[in-house]
């Protein structure tokens, strides 16, 4: 498993600013991320599997390795393995800690502002890696507010994403993964287009990628 570097570059590098939203304190936007970020730096990886939107993570998995659609689609429809969990967030993990120089549970998670996107509710939760250094994680309303690694990543993963999609078989397989990118990878990318923090060239190849799997 590929370590993904790209979310620790995002989280580290990118700057943006967020405002307040009112929640509950235990299941707001900012526990949810705070909560992520302990269960990948302590192992817990079930539980880490268990704070994301896993649609969003299959499909980070899939474009981040390359793998057959035959796979991506499985993982679609079942979920991802404790194994294949297993391997994907300690890789995470010891890239992050290798990639930042800290342990991701260090991370100072902020206040969020909730967007409306490609007819999603998110929130932009403000994380902090240094006094100058902040970041956006996005949480995505799937019920309960749930990371979504595609948003959070977008703006080092346009590349990889389109690569992957115009990879895709014509068959049922790959069928499947591309209706999970209009479910899943284009609100994700408006998310990110309107939570702003990104320059004009994100913006064209977002809506490039936008338009490729929308078509």
């Amino acid at each position: 498993m590929k370590t993904l570097v790209p979310l620790a570059l995002a989280l580290v590098l990118a700057a943006t600013a967020c405002g307040a939203s009112e929640e509950d304190p235990e299941s707001s936007p900012p526990a949810i991320v705070a909560g992520w970020a302990e269960a990948v730096e302590g192992r817990e990886f079930e539980a880490a599997t268990a704070t994301v939107f896993e649609p969003s993570m299959v499909i980070v998995l899939a474009a981040e390795n390359n793998l057959p659609a035959a796979d991506t689609a499985a993982m679609l429809s079942d979920g991802v393995t404790p194994a294949v969990a297993a391997a994907y967030w300690s890789s995470f993990r010891d890239g992050f800690d290798a990639f930042a120089g800290r342990p991701i549970s260090t991370l100072n998670v902020g206040a969020s502002e909730e967007v409306e996107a490609g007819d999603v509710r998110w929130a932009v939760v403000t994380v902090r890696a240094q006094e100058e250094a902040s970041a956006p994680v996005f949480t995505r309303d799937d019920g309960t507010w749930l990371v979504d690694l595609v948003a959070t990543l977008a703006s080092g993963f346009i590349e990889p994403l389109d690569a992957y999609l115009e990879s895709l078989p014509d068959d049922a397989d790959g069928d499947e993964v591309r209706r999970a990118y209009v479910d899943v990878v284009v609100p994700a990318l408006w998310a990110a287009i309107e939570a702003g923090g990104h320059d004009d060239d994100f913006a064209r190849r977002a809506l490039a990628l936008i338009e490729a799997a929308s078509s």
